[in-house]
C-alpha cells in the first residue's frame, strides 16, 4: 500500500505556534534587557534636573531725577559700554546747597588768613609786652621814691618827729614796689621766652599758613564747580553684553536714588544649579563627576564637576520646584556645577544631570578640537575641556 502524500502545513500555522510558545518569551528577555541596559547607563537612581543660571545685571538710578531718554527695549541684545538710558538729575535742594556753599567760601575769603590771625596775635602780645615793661620801669622809680622816703623817715621816726602811720605807709609802699618789680620781671621774661619760640608764626613772612588756606580755598571752589557739572544730564551705560530682560521705568517717569530701571541677563549661562531632594540618592562631593545633557531637539552631551554644595536644605523656587502630595513645599541641598568654556547653555534652561563615574579621557572627544585629531600627551582637566559625546 503506497504511503500517502504528506499534507502541507501552511506558514501561518507556524507563525501563530511560534507566537504562542516562543515570541512571549522572547519579548520578555528584551524587555528585561533593555530595562539593565537603561538603568545602567542612564543611572535612573541618580537623576535629576537643573537649571542654567548665567550673569544678571540690573542698572540703577545713581541720583534723583527724570528719565529724560530710554535707548532701549526689552529683548533687545546690547554691548557692554553701549549707552541705554540718559537721566536729568533734578533735585530742588541742590540749588541752595550750591548757594549756601558759595556763600561758605566767600565768607572764608572774607576772613582774614590763620597767618595773619598769628601775626595780630603775636603783636597784641608784644604790646603787652612792652606796657609790662613799662609800668616795670615807673615802678622802679617808684621804688627808688619810696626808699628815700624810708630812709628821710627813719630818724625822724627814732626823734618822734614824724608819727608812726606816715613811717608805716613809706615801709608799705617800698614793700609793695618791690613786689611789684619782682612779679613784673618774672612775667617779662617768661613772655619774652614764649615769644622767641612763637617767632615763626608770628612774623607773616615766615609763615606759610596763606599758602595752605589758598590751596584749601582753590580745593573748595573745584569741588564746587565739580558738584554743579555732576548734576548735568547722565549717560547710563550696559554694564554687561548681554539681553535686556525687563525695563522698569519709561522714558519721563521720575526716578530716586537706587531705583532699578533696566535689568540685563547675560546670553550664555555659567553654572548649573541642581537640588539633590531626599531621601539622597547620592552623597554630593565636590569634584564628583557628572554628566549633563540639555533638552533640545539634538541635544548637548558634556562632563562636568561638582564645585560647591550648599550648606543647608533650601526650599526651591524655580521651575524644579515638584510638590509631591502631604508636602506644602518642596526642598532639596543644592549643588553648583559650571558650564565648561565652549559650552553655550541659555539662562534659565532646564538639563538633566544624571551622577556617573567619568569614562576614561581616550574614549571622549574634547571641545573644539576634530575627533580624528591627535590624543594629548597628558589627559586634560574638566575645566579645560569639555568631553563631548555626540549621539
Amino acid at each position: 500500500m503506497d504511503p500517502l502524500p504528506t499534507i502541507p502545513t501552511p506558514a501561518s500555522m507556524y507563525w501563530r505556534e511560534f507566537r504562542i510558545r516562543f515570541l512571549p518569551f522572547i519579548a520578555f528577555i528584551v524587555i528585561v534587557g533593555s530595562a539593565v541596559v537603561l538603568w545602567r547607563n542612564a543611572g535612573i537612581s541618580s537623576f535629576m534636573a537643573g537649571v542654567a543660571e548665567g550673569v544678571r545685571s540690573t542698572v540703577t538710578s545713581p541720583q534723583v531725577g527724570v528719565l529724560q531718554q530710554l535707548n532701549v527695549q526689552p529683548y533687545q541684545m546690547v554691548q557692554a559700554g553701549d549707552p541705554i538710558a540718559i537721566i536729568l538729575p533734578k533735585d530742588p535742594r541742590v540749588e541752595m546747597d550750591l548757594i549756601q556753599s558759595q556763600i561758605q567760601i566767600a565768607r572764608l575769603r572774607m576772613q582774614p588768613g590763620v597767618a595773619e590771625q598769628n601775626a595780630m596775635n603775636f603783636e597784641s602780645v608784644r604790646v603787652d609786652l612792652l606796657t609790662l615793661k613799662s609800668e616795670l620801669e615807673i615802678a622802679k622809680v617808684n621804688l627808688a621814691r619810696t626808699q628815700n622816703e624810708v630812709r628821710r623817715n627813719e630818724p625822724l621816726f627814732k626823734e618822734r618827729l614824724v608819727s608812726e602811720d606816715i613811717y608805716d605807709f613809706s615801709l608799705k609802699s617800698r614793700d609793695m614796689y618791690l613786689a611789684e618789680i619782682e612779679a613784673k620781671s618774672n612775667a617779662i621774661a617768661q613772655i619774652e621766652g614764649r615769644l622767641d619760640a612763637l617767632n615763626t608764626l608770628g612774623v607773616p613772612q615766615a609763615a606759610s599758613t596763606n599758602d595752605m588756606a589758598q590751596q584749601i580755598l582753590t580745593r573748595l571752589d573745584t569741588l564746587q564747580n565739580s558738584a554743579a557739572t555732576n548734576w548735568g544730564p547722565i549717560v547710563l551705560r550696559a554694564p554687561i553684553s548681554g539681553m535686556v530682560g525687563m525695563v522698569y521705568r519709561q522714558q519721563g517717569e521720575s526716578v530716586v536714588v537706587g531705583e532699578p530701571l533696566i535689568a540685563i541677563n547675560g546670553n550664555w549661562s555659567d553654572r548649573i544649579v541642581a537640588f539633590v531632594r531626599q531621601p539622597y540618592s547620592v552623597d554630593p562631593m565636590v569634584g564628583m563627576s557628572v554628566h549633563v545633557t540639555t533638552r533640545e531637539r539634538k541635544a548637548k552631551k558634556f562632563w562636568s564637576e561638582i564645585t560647591q554644595i550648599g550648606a543647608q536644605v533650601e526650599t526651591i523656587t524655580n521651575t524644579l520646584a515638584f510638590v509631591r502630595t502631604g508636602y506644602l513645599i518642596d526642598v532639596g541641598l543644592p549643588i553648583v556645577i559650571d558650564v565648561p568654556k565652549g559650552m553655550q547653555i541659555r539662562p534659565g534652561e532646564t538639563v538633566d544631570v544624571v551622577f556617573r563615574p567619568k569614562p576614561l579621557e581616550r574614549t571622549l572627544t574634547p571641545v573644539n578640537q576634530p575627533a580624528s585629531g591627535p590624543v594629548p600627551s597628558s589627559p586634560p582637566t574638566t575645566k579645560e575641556h569639555v568631553a563631548m559625546i555626540m549621539e
